[in-house]
């Protein structure tokens, strides 16, 4: 009989437990369901860039387009694909990590929720043994109203406890049900992700082998080979021009600040650009010679100038070109604000690093970027991956001041 009673107010209780919990639960997944899709859009837009190029290579593949083209095209889908590989294997060990929390959320709320059932039920037992009439004797048996009044707040607060241990009991309830849907979330978001990452895997292994083929094959091609040099070339211009319209915005923005510091006489006078200050005065340049190269190792195909290709015609290099296998870490040299992140036929991946004072430091040729346009990076800080041009595996690293192009060699530490 006793048995059937406590099973029977348990329950109660758990009804009303999971009635409670029902609103506060939907509202969670709720808001976990909009977080995921958020995530999903942002993958989805990485594969719709990868399927673009795809058609792309099979387009060109018909109109039998150059193979340079078609190189470009691999280039980016590659690079794409490497950033997509990068995020689901971010995502997983990111997964990971929630799914042991929450694995250990759920076995301590699981154990103090036994204990708070332990509890409750002994109580229950007790109330149960003594009956009401126990409450009533206990105030009659008083000896004095004082005695009582304290028998009557002890039993009050008695009860109190009762009804706060069966809340207790209610919202660990509601904390378990949560985490156990949070774990099966987790759990099924993770086997998605890592059957997503081997697919990706797969593919991205599959056009690395056919972005070799085509390089070979465009090494081969003389006409190629000679057409590609050119493009580099075209690349270096165009690199120029954009490091011309970084400083004239910054010499604008600065004229601007000075404009505004300016004493009200001076305002109306005609605008000039500020001074060039000499390179010992500003504080990029006192690193000059200690500054670190921007892969750990390698050895330099191409100097900052004059150089000769293989028929011995001379071209320059507003650079240098270091000899590094594939996939080499590339870090910033020093800290600064990422002002650019494109793609350019020639150079492939690029990133254009502000370190102020109208510095600035260009890599190129990376088979993935790390960071994004605007983002503050700190010297040694990885900026993405190297890459693989005609030339071989490679990177291409400048560095300027103002519109002065600079020999990286007189500010890198010496090997």
């Amino acid at each position: 009989m006793m048995r059937q009673l406590i099973r029977y107010i348990f329950f109660l209780l758990l009804t009303g437990l999971l009635l409670a919990g029902s609103a506060g639960n939907a509202h969670a997944q709720k808001k976990k369901s909009g977080g995921v899709k958020s995530k999903q859009s942002e993958l989805q837009k990485l594969r719709k860039e990868i399927d673009r190029y795809e058609k792309r290579i099979k387009e060109s593949e018909k109109r039998e387009r150059s193979a340079l083209q078609r190189l470009d095209d691999y280039d980016r889908q590659t690079s794409l694909l490497r950033s997509l590989v990068t995020r689901l294997t971010e995502d997983i060990a990111e997964n990971q990590k929630e799914i042991a929390i929450a694995k250990l959320n759920l076995s301590t709320a699981e154990n103090e929720l036994k204990q708070l059932k332990r509890s409750y039920a002994r109580t229950i037992v007790g109330m149960y043994k003594r009956g009401r009439t126990h409450d009533t004797e206990l105030l009659l048996s008083s000896e004095s109203v004082n005695e009582m009044f304290i028998r009557s707040k002890y039993l009050k607060a008695y009860s109190e406890r009762q009804r706060v241990n069966a809340n207790e009991i209610r919202r660990k309830k509601r904390a378990i049900e949560l985490q156990k849907m949070l774990l099966e979330s987790k759990l099924k978001e993770q086997r998605l992700a890592i059957q997503e990452k081997r697919s990706e895997d797969g593919l991205l292994s599959r056009k690395v082998k056919e972005h070799k083929r085509l390089l070979t094959k465009v090494r081969q091609d003389k006409q190629s080979y000679e057409k590609q040099l050119r493009r580099k070339q075209a690349a270096a211009r165009k690199v120029e021009r954009m490091i011309a319209d970084l400083i004239e915005r910054e010499r604008k923005r600065l004229e601007a600040a000075r404009k505004k510091t300016a004493p009200t006489a001076s305002r109306g006078a005609t605008a000039k650009a500020p001074p060039r200050k000499a390179l010992t005065s500003t504080t990029f340049g006192k690193k000059r010679g200690k500054l670190p190269w921007p892969v750990t190792q390698g050895a330099l195909l191409e100097v900052f100038g004059e150089n000769r290709n293989a028929k011995g015609h001379v071209f320059i290099n507003n650079g240098i070109d270091i000899s590094v296998p594939v996939g080499s870490p590339v870090a910033s040299v020093a800290d600064g604000t990422v002002s650019m992140v494109t793609y350019i036929a020639g150079f492939g991946n690029l990133v254009i690093v502000d370190h102020s004072e109208l510095f600035y430091t260009v890599y190129a040729n990376l088979s993935q970027v790390s960071v994004r346009a605007k983002q503050k990076v700190n010297a040694g800080q990885k900026l993405g991956k190297t890459g693989e041009g005609v030339s071989g595996p490679m990177m291409h690293f400048e560095l300027w001041y103002d519109r002065l192009k600079q020999n990286p060699l007189s500010w890198l530490k010496k090997r």
